[in-house]
């Protein structure tokens, strides 16, 4: 029996208007230059709807993914704090895949061909002040790898060159350069599609590597089996409730062209690069197609969509890295901040000393992951401030400091040394696993008197040993400490009441 597919249900625009529902979308109805629309989206603490952008008078929609509400939002959640156990549950539940036939394809309502592709009449753009050419900034791109039938899917830049060319921004090492490598080896052209208009869970499957099938991928993100259509002209599957494709290959010709520079995810620009022609032989589309474009670089990398997503599938990835090694993890955050991949505050729960730096030796092992710090489970992970305290309260320079060089980085990072390669640190924010229990090791928290029903004197008290202050007010059933004190000051002269180093009172002979 076929499968009924809800083709609106994982549409952009579906999402988009969720957005809206939620509070968390700005609407521009105004004329806009498409020059003009990266400032308004990285000014604006929402997504963002354009509603005439350009000459061609675009419908655009950006930022979908640019804070934690809104990445709970696509895995139709409210709460944010249950996005990282739904995202791993699911990655736990695979989901397959099934082709439908064109007619049904939501994506295939408009198909342009030969003479009528014509790529200037679509929304490239100069994102940042000093990029080379337009582009589109929110491509996925479909393949299957002519030499073992693997599917493969990621992101791409796509970089405007002619009517019917695009460069494509294949710079840093992936599963797609290597297979289009091997096919230039072969001296072959590479079919593949670009999805432009994605829902955002679809783009997190590109951003993750995980042993199944990468179409499977997108479809496991979902939660549900995902409906995809084949190419008109390039019989490359993509997903069939897309807003719009580009089919085509890429050439024979390898790295040929220069391109560049970009406005990179670091707020900084990349260098000049040599990158491959990607030639359209088609555009898809839905009649009402949506116009997408994603956040990359500018002033606040927290707000970028990339980040968003990198924090997410880094936080996964650290939290099954520890947990498989025995660690005794509470919590895990990669602040966006940081753009997800660099940076991760682990609250560790220590059951022997010296466990915060196995723990930080570990998370070395890991791709990308450069900074890493290590606190106590009383440290809220997600809060800078309680970061800081921990570090001013619980960290020593000489001591708890570990480095490491001589690891894989993306060339666009601006810190990897002359060799290419980073540098790892590691820092043990944590409290002396072997501290005394003194006064000076014990967190400071507001009072919580309860008066006991049963009143008994402060000498019957402290009989039993030692008490707080705070005991002896519940004793004396009050929660007003004065009383308490002038009693104390009469046993204190009469020189039967002393003090314990920590400040508990006591008896005198006591």
């Amino acid at each position: 029996m076929a499968t009924t597919f809800d083709f609106n249900k994982f549409r952009l625009r579906t999402f988009m208007n969720h957005l809206a529902e939620i509070g968390e979308l700005e609407t521009f109805d105004k004329p806009l230059a498409l020059t003009d629309i990266t400032a308004k989206i990285e000014n604006s603490p929402k997504a963002v709807l354009f509603k005439n952008v350009g000459p061609q008078k675009y419908e655009m929609f950006a930022g979908f993914i640019g804070n934690r509400r809104r990445l709970a939002a696509a895995f139709g959640l409210a709460d944010n704090k249950k996005v990282l156990p739904e995202y791993m549950r699911r990655l736990q539940n695979p989901q397959k895949w099934a082709e439908v036939p064109s007619a049904d394809a939501p994506v295939h309502q408009v198909v342009l061909k030969g003479d009528d592709i014509d790529l200037t009449q679509l929304p490239f753009y100069l994102q940042h002040q000093l990029d080379g050419a337009p582009y589109i900034s929110s491509a996925m791109d479909y393949t299957v790898n002519p030499a073992d039938g693997k599917p493969n899917v990621g992101c791409r830049r796509l970089m405007l060159r002619s009517k019917k060319e695009l460069r494509c921004n294949l710079t840093q090492m992936s599963d797609l350069k290597r297979i289009y490598v091997a096919a230039t080896e072969r001296h072959e052209k590479l079919p593949l599609s670009f999805v432009i208009g994605a829902h955002p869970l679809d783009f997190m499957s590109a951003a993750i590597k995980v042993p199944m099938d990468e179409f499977q991928l997108v479809a496991t993100l979902r939660g549900e089996t995902l409906p995809m259509v084949r190419g008109v002209t390039n019989n490359i599957p993509v997903p069939a409730d897309a807003e719009m494709v580009l089919e085509g290959y890429l050439d024979e010709l390898g790295y040929s062209e220069k391109e560049g520079p970009y406005g990179e995810l670091y707020g900084y620009y990349g260098p000049m690069h040599d990158d491959p022609v990607f030639h359209v032989t088609a555009i898809t589309m839905r009649k009402d197609m949506l116009n997408h474009t994603v956040l990359h670089g500018g002033p606040e990398i927290r707000r970028n969509d990339a980040s968003l997503i990198g924090s997410l599938s880094s936080e996964a990835r650290v939290w099954h890295t520890l947990k498989a090694a025995g660690f005794d993890i509470t919590d895990v955050h990669c602040p966006e901040s940081a753009t997800g991949l660099h940076i991760c505050r682990v609250s560790l729960k220590q059951k022997a000393e010296g466990e915060a730096r196995r723990a930080i030796a570990e998370l070395f092992k890991m791709p990308l992951m450069r900074l890493i710090y290590i606190v106590d489970p009383d440290v809220d992970v997600h809060s800078h401030e309680a970061m800081d305290w921990a570090q001013c309260t619980r960290f020593r320079g000489d001591r708890d400091i570990m480095t490491e060089g001589g690891h894989f980085a993306l060339t666009m990072d601006p810190t990897i040394g002359s060799d290419g390669k980073m540098v790892k640190v590691g820092y043990d924010f944590t409290a002396p696993f072997d501290a005394p229990a003194k006064i000076e090791n014990i967190l400071t928290f507001a009072p919580t008197i309860k008066p006991a029903a049963a009143k008994q004197s402060i000498m019957e008290m402290l009989a039993t040993g030692p008490k707080h202050f705070y005991q002896l007010m519940e004793a004396a059933g009050t929660t007003d400490g004065r009383g308490v004190t002038l009693e104390l000051d009469v046993m204190r002269a009469a020189k039967t009441v002393g003090r314990t180093p920590d400040g508990l009172w006591c008896l005198a002979n006591g």
